[in-house]
């Protein structure tokens, strides 16, 4: 059987049209393989050598695909090592009559691996932003796992506080309610806030006796305020200043000034003293600092008088007018 003729020039599909888009080493390796194509000898099933063969038969010849042949042609994909060095083999063998094929097959392996790692800009770009947005990301996975941690331990330290605050209310009333004499002790007071004024008082060291229940529940609060300055809590500290000011009458803080002073806890004292005289009625402060004119601290029931009149709505301290006992 002849070979049929044509017009078209003998392997015319090697001819590929490559885009502007491909890479110089791509390029270099799609026209090599373009003209080790050209060598190729494909031969119909009665065994007659086609003059013309067509793209189809090529890749049979060659053991690949019609669209991967099209591909390595135009520069679009690398073939395998493996591929290229059959590819290359396969023409060798079929040009058979000495001829070279333009380039060794060491030469050819070359220029592949150099297409493999050849990379464009915007690929480089690419590969760099996704390089900066992982990073970004693990970075922000690290930041949300260190919130969620401090969150979880920002709860249990609240709750933790509560608590604690629950059990010093707890406290509190209890200490209240086992105070029969407290209620005596305060109607008295009140009487002595009414007749009494603030400056001079004669001191009458000793002249009045205190119940055993009030001096414990001063050594109580003076202990648990310890307890707390050495386990370093100054927030517990202060809620427990704040419920002592709201549960304990005037004379329980006066014995509990006195207890601080004497351990000296000054720095309790004074936060003390400036909680009870801003947040106490002017009678309980009038007689809190009687108590402590009497025991002989002075700067104390000065301090508890000063702090009583900064609060919002006190006569100022160097206002013409008196200002009266309630």
């Amino acid at each position: 059987m002849a070979a049929r003729s044509s017009s078209r020039r003998p392997f015319a599909w090697t001819e590929k049209n490559l885009h502007e888009d491909v890479l110089p080493d791509k390029r270099r390796l799609a026209m090599t393989l373009q003209e080790i194509c050209r060598h190729l000898v494909i031969k119909s099933a009665d065994g007659v050598t086609l003059t013309h063969p067509t793209q189809a038969q090529a890749a049979e010849h060659l053991k690949i695909s019609e669209t991967s042949l099209t591909r390595y042609l135009k520069g679009q994909y690398v073939p395998a090592a493996q591929v290229t060095a059959s590819l290359f083999d396969t023409a060798r063998r079929d040009a058979g009559d000495g001829r070279s094929l333009g380039i060794t097959r060491e030469k050819l392996l070359e220029l592949r691996a150099q297409a493999e790692q050849e990379r464009c800009g915007n690929c480089a770009r690419h590969r760099e932003a996704v390089r900066v947005a992982g990073q970004k990301l693990k970075a922000a996975r690290e930041t949300q796992e260190r919130l969620e941690q401090t969150a979880e331990e920002r709860d249990a330290q609240l709750r933790a506080l509560r608590q604690h605050a629950s059990v010093l209310k707890k406290e509190a009333q209890r200490a209240r309610s086992i105070q029969p004499g407290a209620e005596a002790g305060l109607q008295k007071g009140r009487r002595a806030a009414q007749s009494a004024t603030l400056l001079p008082v004669p001191r009458r060291r000793g002249d009045r006796q205190q119940s055993g229940n009030e001096v414990a529940a001063a050594q109580r609060i003076t202990r648990r305020a310890e307890e707390l300055l050495r386990g370093g809590r100054p927030d517990s500290i202060l809620a427990l200043l704040r419920h002592t000011v709201e549960a304990y009458t005037s004379v329980e803080i006066a014995l509990l000034v006195s207890l601080l002073r004497t351990s000296g806890q000054h720095q309790l004292v004074g936060n003390l003293v400036h909680i009870y005289g801003r947040d106490r009625s002017d009678r309980d402060v009038v007689r809190a600092a009687l108590i402590l004119h009497e025991q002989d601290a002075v700067a104390d029931a000065e301090a508890l008088l000063r702090s009583a009149a900064a609060r919002p709505g006190s006569t100022p301290p160097h206002s013409d007018q008196p200002r009266p006992l309630k």
